[in-house]
């Protein structure tokens, strides 16, 4: 029997998702994936006719025909073709662009979205589907047109002054912007001496001054008052003020992609791409029992909403769990800024599942995830938490010192989560106004006023967000361009600009000043929602944004062409003898040149992974003749004391994946060997020891030979085939693998022996 074609044809972005969508809606559906956009603007030219209102030239992606004829074929099949990609407008624009290539009815109501991937929500989405949103179309194309014409504008005037490794972005270069202010505050800081002081007083009761002359202070730096006050050491104190208040602690909001990437950065040590790539499989979902489930709702959102169904959801839970007392009510939210409230906040799509009941089904970073997000929803959805407050104040003379207590009533959120500045608690003192007590103690700290932090990746999404900048779907992906152009270098968790990065921001500030202006780039962003709500027409927003643009473009060309034409010399002197070489740029970045290369003379020297300061570049004279020679003498190698079976010795290199060993007649041998990982992290630690000139690897890996030699005979044979095992070196370090692989694939942990 022939099988019977299906009625309906679902197009969703992802295989994980069409499976499971597949299974909820049955046998009458057909679910495929689009494997995400299928038409984009080509990577070779701009793509934008600009004369003609910016009309995009679309071409199919590289490697989408065959998805593109597939879909085709399934939906000339079928009666009905619903479009299901993401709820945001990327997803929307996916959609139109799909119908575009299977030639769909835009009048059509064929889009459906869903916030969470279950049967509901599924289901309902099919009874409601509706018409192609353009305005959400329409504010998408406008971004990534102003994105093409700055990236395309300006970054090939980038190749041509700095390097063919620089980029241009609308955002991202903003971002780089922030973090090189940054570090120039933290470079013009001035440390000031300051003093902390505290009294103890009555049953070793602490109190900070915090008032001088009824005057309040952030720190204090007189240091004629911190003379005065060593006088009041032991002095009679009187009580002005000695209250009970009562005060309380709202839960936190439920999360949204902004938080949820800043506190998997905080608490998980996530980047915010992994932060958003376990997420996606989180809520493509997992298989439970045999059904596969979505885990959280849709993870792109500005929004902090519940939905109706979700909290009473949660309120049903606490109630089973914790008792009426601990449910909380809803909070409105005033936000600056407009958000896209299309969709929910980020929670579980089934509270019942706790983090617990998943930890053997969810690998180890999904399951960190999900928990976070689990009670995160949780604890938003708690009452808040209740506390008594007391303050004291005493005063001698003009010194007044303060003081808190707090005392919880009813503990609320605080049940599952406290905050991390958390409240200083204990037993109110019998104490009220007019009572009289002594300073036994005075303690009083000196210290320095510190820098401002670098940014982390938490810190730096909070400040996007604060300032208006790009939207949460776009900070994981100007994070990761900044790294991967080596704008900026992570030290720890934080952020330091480049010289490169330096350089790029100097020369965007110095001749793209709207590019760079935060208040613009925020503005614009205002002005896409505008779009996508209907409110602008994005054609208008894209003429305006492009005529002020054009005007930098074409003063900056006229400047760029004057920096080709000057003649930059260095202090390395070129091996013909006709005088020190001169800065190049090509395809791959800085080089050095022969004054004379048009002639005889082709010597070049890269300078890439050398820092050259602008400044220097401006003067007309770089010194880079120190960088150099180390560039030359890393590419010639080390030698070492460890020879190959024929006499030859082996040079230590070091390359793209770190450091190796290779034969000093390679062109002969062939001989090229990777180093362990111990002797790499001893060389990265400068724990290698070098005598005249050659570094002494040979006692170090034998001692590492020696080690192995005795894990391997405690090994003995393998119990599966009788093989002799050898030692792998895999993602978590040194394991026992036959060497009957692949007939035997037995493998075993090599305990630590103290």
């Amino acid at each position: 029997m022939k099988n019977l074609v299906k009625k309906n044809l679902v197009i969703v972005e992802s295989p994980a998702k069409a499976k499971t969508i597949e299974k909820i809606l049955g046998k009458k559906f057909h679910v495929v994936a689009s494997f995400g956009h299928v038409r984009d603007l080509p990577k070779s030219k701009l793509g934008v006719d600009v004369e003609n209102n910016f009309q995009p030239s679309y071409s199919t992606i590289k490697g989408k025909g065959d998805v593109i004829k597939n879909l085709k074929d399934l939906a000339k099949k079928s009666d009905k073709v619903y479009l299901a990609s993401d709820p945001d407008r990327e997803g929307e624009a996916i959609a139109w662009h799909i119908a575009h290539a299977l030639k769909l009815d835009e009048k059509d109501s064929n889009r459906i979205e869903f916030n969470e991937i279950t049967e509901t929500a599924i289901k309902d989405s099919i009874s409601h589907a509706r018409k192609i949103d353009m305005d959400k179309v329409n504010a998408q194309q406008a971004r990534r047109i102003l994105d093409r014409l700055v990236g395309y504008g300006i970054s090939s005037l980038l190749w041509k002054s700095i390097s063919s490794n620089t980029s241009a972005g609308r955002v991202q270069s903003v971002a780089l912007k922030l973090i090189c202010d940054l570090e120039d505050e933290i470079k013009k800081f001035i440390p000031v001496k300051f003093w902390e002081v505290k009294g103890e007083f009555l049953n070793k009761l602490k109190l900070s001054l915090y008032r001088v002359d009824n005057k309040k202070f952030e720190k204090l730096t007189d240091e004629n008052v911190v003379k005065e006050i060593k006088k009041v050491e032991k002095k009679d104190f009187t009580v002005i003020e000695a209250k009970v208040s009562k005060k309380s602690k709202n839960s936190p909001l439920p999360l949204k992609t902004s938080t949820l990437q800043q506190l998997s950065s905080s608490y998980l040590g996530f980047s915010a791409s992994k932060t958003m790539r376990v997420a996606q499989g989180l809520y493509e979902g997992i298989d439970i029992d045999g059904n596969h489930k979505g885990l959280i709702t849709y993870m792109r959102t500005d929004s902090t909403r519940i939905s109706e169904d979700a909290v009473e959801m949660a309120k049903n839970y606490i109630l089973e769990n914790f008792g009426k007392e601990y449910l909380g009510v809803q909070k409105a939210v005033k936000s600056k800024q407009k958000i896209q409230d299309a969709h929910e906040a980020i929670r579980p799509t089934d509270i019942s599942l706790t983090p617990d009941s998943l930890k053997g089904t969810l690998d180890k970073d999904q399951h960190k995830l999900y928990k976070l997000i689990w009670d995160r929803f949780l604890i938003s959805q708690l009452a808040p938490m209740k506390y008594e407050q007391f303050e004291i104040i005493c005063n001698y003379e003009k010194f007044d010192f303060r003081g808190t207590i707090n005392k919880i009533i009813f503990d609320g959120y605080y049940k599952i989560f406290k905050e991390e500045e958390d409240l200083p608690l204990g037993e109110f003192p019998t104490i009220k106004e007019g009572d009289i007590l002594k300073l036994e103690k005075l303690l009083i700290k000196e210290d320095f006023t510190k820098p401002p932090s670098r940014f982390t990746e938490s810190s730096l999404v909070k400040k996007l967000e604060a300032e208006g900048i790009g939207r949460p779907s776009t900070y994981a992906a100007i994070i990761e361009t900044l790294k991967k152009r080596e704008y900026v270098v992570v030290e720890g968790k934080s952020f330091s600009p480049t010289a490169l990065g330096y350089e790029i921001k100097d020369k965007l500030d110095e001749n793209f000043p709207n590019i760079m202006n935060v208040k613009f780039t925020a503005e614009l962003e205002n002005q896409l929602d505008e779009v996508a709500e209907g409110e602008k027409d994005w054609v208008n927003l894209l003429s305006v944004f492009y005529k002020e643009l054009k005007h930098y473009i074409d003063k900056f060309k006229i400047t760029v062409e004057e920096e080709m034409a000057r003649i930059i010399e260095s202090d390395v002197p070129c091996s013909c003898g006709k005088g020190n070489m001169i800065l190049k740029t090509g395809r791959f970045g800085r080089y050095l040149a022969c004054p004379n290369e048009s002639e005889d003379c082709k010597e070049k020297i890269s300078l890439k992974g050398v820092e050259i300061p602008a400044e220097d570049i401006k003067n007309g004279k770089i010194f880079v003749k120190e960088k150099v020679e180390e560039i030359v003498k890393a590419k010639k190698g080390r030698p070492t004391d460890v020879y190959t079976d024929s006499g030859a010795m082996y040079l230590l290199k070091f390359g793209r994946f770190g450091s190796y060993l290779e034969s000093e007649k390679f062109a002969e041998d062939n001989i090229r060997t990777p180093l362990p990982t111990e002797i790499r992290k001893m060389l990265a630690n400068n724990q290698i020891v070098e005598k005249d000139g050659v570094v002494q690897l040979k006692a170090e890996l034998k001692k590492i030979t020696d080690e192995e030699e005795k894990i391997l005979k405690a090994a003995g044979k393998c119990e599966k085939c009788g093989r002799p095992f050898k030692i792998n070196r895999g993602r978590w370090g040194k394991f026992l693998a036959c060497t009957g692989y692949p007939e035997c694939k037995n493998i075993k942990k090599i305990e630590n022996k103290k």
